[in-house]
């Protein structure tokens, strides 16, 4: 009897890392694939294609465009955001944070050309489906609104005052050539809308910022190598 639960227990086991393996596979193709092209009628297709899989196989793990984006955006904001707030809450500050978050954020798009073209598709996405985007950046905003160091008082507003000007960039940044110093100016930027001195802004984004990393079985770092295999 041990023996036969035994046995149940290990394809039981097999059968979720199977489906596991082939979800992972979907969304790296897929992170590919909406950054090249968007989503449209046909993105399933192309991304069955580039994850070596039939049209059908998709339909077993997503219910379609929509469902697809909306989870690899998570994933992908998720990591992001795992691997920027360590270093942004290096300091108490909250605008020292805010501007940190968005160096951060831009200099992973700058790494990571593919992830910056899904973002420049699927941005508002990641933004709004990501769990840890509405996390730990509002924890930022609130303690800047609440110790008056940023004088917008409605912190919805001053989300987006932080949101908007990073997608946008990320746009830029993929479509024109731009200094390497243009994620800072564009955080003291944001820095200065929410009601920051213009020379103190400037001194906060400027400041030396700590690296972040991915680890390489992430979404991001994987998509990528598939990248490199699909163009060898």
């Amino acid at each position: 009897m041990a023996k036969q639960a035994n046995r149940e227990d290990h394809r039981v086991r097999v059968a979720a890392e199977r489906r596991e393996r082939m979800q992972a596979r979907l969304s790296e193709a897929a992170l590919l694939v909406i950054g090249e092209r968007g989503v449209d009628g046909s993105v399933i297709d192309e991304i069955a294609r580039v994850a070596g899989v039939a049209r059908g196989t998709f339909y077993n793990y997503f219910r379609g465009n929509e469902d697809l984006l909306a989870a690899v955006a998570t994933e992908a904001g998720d990591e992001m955001m795992r691997a920027v707030d360590p270093v942004a809450i290096s300091d108490t500050d909250p605008a020292v944070r805010v501007s940190n978050g968005i160096r951060l954020w831009l200099l992973l798009c700058r790494r990571y050309p593919h992830l910056a073209a899904f973002l420049r598709r699927a941005g508002s996405y990641a933004l709004t489906h990501s769990s840890l985007v509405r996390d730990f950046l509002p924890r930022d905003i609130g303690a800047g609104i609440r110790s008056g160091r940023f004088h917008v008082d409605d912190e919805r507003l001053a989300f987006d005052l932080v949101v908007g000007p990073v997608l946008s960039a990320i746009n830029t940044m993929l479509t024109d050539e731009v200094a390497a110093d243009y994620p800072d100016r564009l955080a003291a930027g944001v820095l200065l809308a929410l009601g920051i001195d213009a020379a103190e802004a400037g001194a906060i984004a400027t400041r030396p910022l700590g690296d972040p990393g991915l680890p390489s079985e992430s979404l991001i770092e994987r998509s990528g190598a598939l990248q490199e295999t699909l163009h060898q």
